[in-house]
């Protein structure tokens, strides 16, 4: 039995039929051998302990595991970020990261645990194991996308599986994942009914078992945004459902679908509070513009979707819009100019933030428009062009939810998206094509003092997107250079 594709996401089942005895209410139906796969590789391969057998996967009772993503399926599908602690590229790490870090004051102790705790039984497929031997896997949503992470986890005993697949990470375009674990949720919900135990899992019994807590958008708000109900009533001042549904704009029932919403998930806990003026604006702005021409996005995502990585996609974005705009080797112009010339608003906000740099808002039927905050980052020149690059990179790249697309620039943005408007930004301000083309293509030879001095003025940029991204190309030897280059260049005096 078998639910979605093994070369991208798929779970597979050969049922079986205990012979030892079952008083448990989780185990008395829906046993099987259990395999997940994931871009072609089997997580539940595993070697028992102590001996050379190799199964292809593990034998375990399916209803907790059911029941688990029943539970968590609104996290999974609307939680792209923890509400308290700063995401990383990698959910594990956050997770470790997490556990290591000191609460903050403001949070406490038990708060800043149990957060975590939270967190992890949301979204790691253990939490929905109830002791049985499962791989160690993560899935977190990820913008239009399900990524699946996982690590080797080890059992204590003689007889345990030893997990062969060691740790990785993958992207399964959303809708395909939704419509595996939906598959595999009805399957065990119709094996529960079947058993006459549907009275000890209500949700067994719906039309739509994996949805059947997903709570309504109040609760999906709360979840997608990171805020409690409360906070978002007070924020947007607001009553009732249908005033906040119409101060965020929202149209339909995804909590995704409003530029402000999007905003908000990218946003730490706590913001400069004159903020939300712009992010008022700014959702009113794009409902007045035209939008961005659509060959230029059009193309942009086809050359992005040739990437397998967050940086490959966007450089690959990068190269082909320079292309379009007939830019050659040359340095990209102003971007107060090219940015409206393209159909996009921009404004200084003169908000004095920390850490939110930048916000960028668009509408499929509208326009759209991009802020810039004032940080130390953006106060000089080179960080504030970044950051016009970088909402271009989300303007360009990132997808419509009911017709919305916003996102903002922070410690706390959804970090697929964070990666890829970043290396778009690096790419189409400092083409490494074009070093190539100058005769600096050679290692280290555009980290060469003099030259990496010249190579920023002439394109604009700072110390680090410039030396990182002749890393990233492979253009430099080593990192301690690398970060030479950043200290030594990164003043604003340079």
């Amino acid at each position: 039995m078998l639910f979605g594709d093994r070369t991208n996401f798929a779970l597979e089942l050969f049922p079986l039929v205990p012979s030892w005895e079952r008083s448990y209410l989780p185990e008395k139906t829906g046993w099987a051998t259990f395999s997940l796969w994931v871009g072609g590789q089997n997580l539940c391969r595993n070697a028992l302990a102590a001996t050379q057998n190799i199964r292809e996967g593990v034998n375990v009772p399916l209803v907790p595991m059911a029941d688990w993503l029943v539970r968590s399926w609104s996290f999974i599908r609307f939680e792209e970020r923890p509400p308290i602690f700063p995401p990383r590229d990698s959910t594990i790490e956050t997770l470790s990261r997490w556990g290591a870090a000191p609460a903050p004051r403001e949070v406490g102790e038990d708060s800043w645990v149990d957060s975590r705790e939270d967190w992890w039984s949301r979204h790691f497929l253990l939490a929905g194991s109830d002791g049985a031997q499962l791989p160690n896997v993560a899935f977190v949503r990820s913008a239009d996308a399900l990524a699946v992470e996982w690590t080797r986890d080890q059992f204590v005993g003689s007889r345990t599986p030893q997990f062969l697949s060691g740790d990785g990470h993958f992207r399964v375009l959303w809708d395909d994942a939704e419509d595996t674990l939906s598959q595999f949720v009805a399957c065990v919900a119709e094996w529960i009914r079947s058993a006459g135990i549907r009275d000890a899992y209500e949700w067994a019994g719906g039309v739509d078992p994996i949805r059947h807590l997903d709570g309504g958008l109040l609760k999906t708000l709360a979840i997608y945004t990171g805020r409690s109900t409360e906070a978002l009533l007070e924020w947007t001042r607001s009553r009732t459902e249908a005033d906040l549904r119409r101060n965020l704009g929202l149209l339909g029932d995804d909590p995704a679908g409003s530029v402000i919403t999007q905003a908000l998930r990218d946003l730490p806990p706590k913001f400069q509070p004159k903020i939300r003026e712009e992010l008022f604006g700014l959702d009113a702005r794009v409902r007045e513009r035209t939008g961005v021409d659509a060959g230029l996005r059009t193309g942009a995502r086809d050359a992005a979707g040739a990437g397998t990585a967050a940086e490959d996609s966007g450089q690959l974005a990068a190269q082909e819009v320079r292309q379009r705009l007939s830019l050659d080797g040359r340095p990209a112009p102003d971007l107060d100019h090219l940015l409206p010339d393209l159909g996009i608003d921009v404004r200084d906000s003169g908000v004095e933030c920390t850490n939110e740099r930048m916000l960028v808002g668009a509408r499929a039927d509208g326009g759209a428009s991009v802020v810039i905050n004032k940080t130390p980052r953006t106060e000089v020149s080179w960080g504030r062009r970044f950051e016009l690059a970088r909402a271009l990179g989300h303007l360009l790249l990132n997808s419509f939810r009911e017709g919305a697309l916003g996102s903002a620039s922070s410690s706390y943005s959804q970090p697929w998206m964070r990666r890829t408007s970043g290396a778009f930004a690096a790419e189409f301000l400092f083409p490494t094509g074009e070093l190539h083309a100058r005769g600096l293509g050679e290692l280290d030879a555009a980290a060469d003092p003099s030259v990496f001095k010249e190579l920023l003025n002439e394109f604009g940029v700072g110390a680090r997107t410039a030396a990182f991204q002749l890393w990233n190309r492979g253009l430099v030897s080593s990192a301690q250079i690398r970060d030479d280059l950043i200290d030594r260049f990164s003043s604003p005096s340079r």
